[in-house]
């Protein structure tokens, strides 16, 4: 009979590391549950598997995960679901937090959601997640199978909840911050929405004047013997040259883009993007400040769920997307693991504004960081909201000016040059 080494939690949130003789893995995990203990992974002694291969199944046309857990690799194919992927994991774990946040462990919430959905989407994600959970695996690992509906930075955050036996307080926190990143997304499309639909209908305008109304214009201004004014033969030549250029220049603009990409992959050129991405006007602070936003609620999330401020760092540098600032953050990661303190290792690198370090030194001197951190946090987030309200306004006025801008210098170029031919008419 095979000996497992399990690692579970109990109902005070205690880590309980131990082995178990048994057939398979489902028998240490309903042992484990027959003693009041969750468990968070079960393994054959020695680091296998055990127990057979996982071969879940989720339905036609659903996504399929196999994992080898000995070699410590997984094969991943992702749900080929319609809609909005990252919508739909997010609806799945507000369904799991209010099964788990009145106390049914996890595994069983999971498994009573996959009984009782009646959405197939998220029906399919509680039933991988179930046989994921079944053959001991964590909730964390398994997340991580299905990257198309819970991002990286969720499957880490939970691991660290999962560690610490809360599990509750994480889920509501990413919930929280999952809704407010989309409410923010919302605000900056739909900010974004008028403006574009306001300098299409200008080009538009513009092409209906230079290609057929200027035409028909010229063609009777001829006949009467005069001719189009120095603006509008401008409008014209100029319309004629972006006729000509156009498609070279589309075409330059293409193969500038995939060759960025390309090199963006690599991570000398990850860093220049991303740094470059971070000094584009207006768009680049809102980057810089939803990255120290995130940041910081994720790292007082995790110092109030309990982890230990190395590994809370560690966990937190994953979730960071801009490679020049996660560089940054390793830094001073590095220097925190040295010893040196968490503000004056990231005021060294000049991770975040000095004030907001300053608030995080306090908290941090008086044990109090995970509040300080929570403050941090509401003020980046005020300042997202400053700096977003900031750039819709400038792009609106921005596109705005120039679609009535563009469309009166038709409109006075052909008119002038009607008046110019009508003055010469002599009676």
């Amino acid at each position: 009979m095979p000996t497992f080494r399990y690692v579970a939690v109990d109902t005070r949130g205690r880590t309980i590391p131990g082995e178990l003789e048994a057939d398979d893995r489902r028998s240490v995990r309903s042992h484990l549950r027959g003693k009041g203990l969750t468990p968070v992974e079960v393994k054959t002694k020695g680091g296998g598997a055990g127990g057979g291969k996982s071969k879940p199944k989720v339905g036609k046309g659903k996504t399929v995960s196999k994992v080898n857990s000995s070699a410590g690799e997984s094969e991943k194919k992702t749900f080929s679901f319609s809609g909005s992927k990252e919508k739909t994991g997010l609806e799945f774990m507000k369904r799991l937090l209010e099964l788990h946040g009145s106390g049914m462990p996890v595994a069983d919430s999971v498994k009573l959601l996959h009984q009782r959905l009646s959405d197939p989407q998220q029906k399919a994600i509680a039933g991988a997640l179930w046989r994921e959970l079944s053959e001991g695996r964590s909730l964390a690992r398994a997340m991580r199978l299905m990257p198309d509906y819970f991002g990286e930075s969720t499957s880490y955050v939970i691991e660290a909840g999962e560690a610490t036996g809360n599990v509750a307080p994480i889920l509501r926190r990413i919930i929280d911050y999952l809704e407010e990143k989309r409410e923010i997304k919302s605000k900056v499309l739909g900010s974004m929405a008028y403006p574009s639909f306001i300098g299409f209908l200008a080009f538009a305008v513009v092409l209906f004047f230079l290609f057929y109304l200027l035409p028909q214009i010229q063609d009777m201004l001829d006949s009467l013997g005069g001719e189009l004014n120095f603006m509008a033969q401008a409008l014209i030549t100029g319309s004629n040259l972006v006729m000509t250029l156009g498609p070279f220049v589309v075409f330059g603009l293409l193969i500038a883009f995939f060759a960025i990409r390309q090199w963006n992959k690599t991570e000398t050129g990850g860093i220049a993007v991303s740094r470059a991405m971070l000094r584009i006007p207006l768009l680049g602070r809102i980057i810089y400040f939803s990255e120290l936003f995130q940041l910081n609620s994720l790292l007082g999330t995790l110092v109030t769920s309990g982890i230990g401020l190395t590994e809370n760092l560690r966990l937190s540098e994953r979730t960071i997307k801009n490679l020049s600032f996660r560089v940054k953050f390793r830094s001073a990661r590095v220097l925190v693991n040295e010893g040196k303190s968490l503000p004056d290792a990231l005021r060294k690198f000049e991770f975040m504004p000095a004030m907001q370090l300053d608030v995080m030194d306090v908290g941090e001197r008086t044990g109090n960081l995970a509040h300080s951190l929570e403050e941090i946090a509401n003020s980046f987030r005020t300042e997202l909201s400053r700096r977003i309200k900031r750039m819709t306004t400038i792009v609106t006025a921005g596109a705005l000016g120039f679609a009535f801008g563009l469309v009166a210098l038709v409109a006075v170029s052909i008119v002038t040059s009607i008046f110019q031919v009508s003055n010469s008419i002599t009676f």
